[in-house]
């Protein structure tokens, strides 16, 4: 569900909130019979830590309990790792041929979508040497769930059920970690934002960016050849220029000339981001996110 979607069926809410809520109930089973209309965690405790039992029924994926329990376990880890799909199930000791097999049903039954990965393989020609250490390393992919309250549920709800967790810890847990979770939703709406600024059909590749040494949280190339490099921040303090200096070392690291370097910031930027004239930086505060609406 896109972000205007969701702002139309809850409209009394602000951007933030509009946001946070997003990135939580989006994808919910419940969402066009439950009410937003209390704090944050009120809602997370009312609407799903109360209805766990209910909810559980939704993320049943199969009717063989061995696969099911392996699904579930791909699935915590992409919700809490870095969401490359092979270290996934290797992490998890499930086999290839198993991890493939969980891939492929969970892509039909559309709860995982796949972002290519846009580093280039290290042997460019057959017979290439390479170094010893990298040997083995293999350029993978990323996984992203479609909907933002499964990952919510594979995230906290799940591991919490497995490792019997209390009612109290599970709340304190999401207290705990809740802008780190956002954090992401935050990274893929800057991702669409850019995309509105810049005309989706004057872009060839767009989203974030990996290699073996760095990640940059969005990197959009264009038809013409302009590259913008971007960080999106959902922290209670204010972006500075020390997170400005840091993408472009990123960069260089990664080998990639960025023609602008794109800041989004839930908190605002420092005064001397807001003051100095940067001609390639483009600063993205939280009101620039109404257009998606």
């Amino acid at each position: 569900m896109p972000l205007g979607k969701f702002h139309k069926k809850f409209p009394f809410l602000n951007i933030e909130e509009t946001i946070e809520f997003y990135s939580i109930f989006e994808g919910h089973p419940f969402l066009d019979f439950i009410k937003l209309d209390d704090d944050l965690f009120t809602c997370i405790q009312k609407n799903i830590i109360q209805r766990i039992p209910e909810l559980q029924a939704y993320f049943v994926f199969d009717d063989n309990p061995s696969f099911q329990t392996d699904l579930e376990s791909i699935l915590m880890r992409l919700a809490i790792g870095d969401r490359k799909s092979y270290t996934v199930y290797k992490k998890e000791n499930i086999s290839q041929v198993r991890g493939r097999a969980i891939y492929k049903s969970l892509f039909e039954k559309n709860i995982i979508k796949k972002e290519k990965s846009r580093e280039k393989p290290l042997r460019e020609f057959q017979g290439q040497l390479i170094k010893k250490s990298l040997r083995n390393y293999t350029v993978q992919d990323k996984i992203h769930f479609v909907s933002n309250f499964t990952r919510f549920w594979f995230n906290f709800i799940a591991p919490a059920i497995k490792n019997s967790l209390r009612e109290e810890d599970l709340f304190q847990n999401i207290v705990n970690n809740i802008e780190s979770f956002i954090s992401l939703s935050f990274e893929e709406l800057s991702n669409k934002l850019l995309i509105r600024n810049y005309k989706e059909e004057n872009i060839i590749n767009h989203g974030s960016y990996w290699d073996k040494n760095i990640e940059i949280d969005l990197l959009i190339e264009k038809k013409d050849g302009t590259i913008i490099a971007g960080e999106a921040k959902w922290k209670k303090h204010k972006v500075c220029k020390n997170i400005l200096n840091k993408l472009q070392t990123k960069c260089q690291k990664a080998n990639l000339d960025a023609d602008y370097f794109a800041l989004f910031s839930k908190s605002g930027f420092s005064k001397e981001l807001q003051t100095k004239d940067y001609k390639t930086v483009l600063l993205f505060e939280l009101k620039d996110f109404e257009e998606l609406y």
